[in-house]
């Protein structure tokens, strides 16, 4: 059984890569904006919650290993690019609306339902602007990375 998930490749925990880069610094600041502009509450910012882990090699070794259903034939880790796809790279706005569009891809209807669609919008469109403001750092760091298993039943 071959198996594909979102990984990183620092051992270190709190340094999540891609997925924490992409929910991150300018998802969070938009939140804040929201909050200090009296928009919403910090209980209502705080009780939002979206879960992102990628683990590294060594991390996902371990929980299979642990679990024992399988083996592992074979582990790896591959970079698998960055998330913003944009036709001119130099263009800030262009890369600033690809991550705000990244972010409402995989959140959107969580936000939506969580603040509903007026302020919602609101938020994405201040993501937009702070990602705009560090287009050209954001297509260098914003990459992500895959692992790979290749898996058998344990025998």
């Amino acid at each position: 059984m071959f198996l594909v998930c979102l990984g990183r490749t620092s051992v270190d925990p709190t340094d999540q890569g891609g997925a924490g880069l992409l929910f991150g610094t300018h998802f969070q600041d938009a939140w804040d904006d929201l909050v200090q502009e009296g928009l919403i509450s910090c209980e209502k910012r705080d009780s939002f919650n979206i879960p992102v882990y990628a683990p590294s090699l060594q991390d996902f070794k371990e929980v299979v290993e642990a679990d024992g259903s399988f083996s592992i034939n074979k582990l790896e880790v591959f970079k698998g690019g960055s998330p913003l796809v944009v036709n001119q790279p130099d263009d800030a706005s262009e890369v600033g609306r690809a991550l705000a569009n990244s972010c409402r891809s995989v959140s959107g209807v969580l936000v939506d339902a969580h603040i509903g669609d007026k302020l919602s919008e609101e938020l994405f469109l201040r993501v937009e602007r702070r990602a705009t403001s560090h287009g050209k750092e954001l297509l260098e760091q914003l990459q992500f990375f895959h692992i790979v298993a290749s898996l058998a039943f344990a025998l």
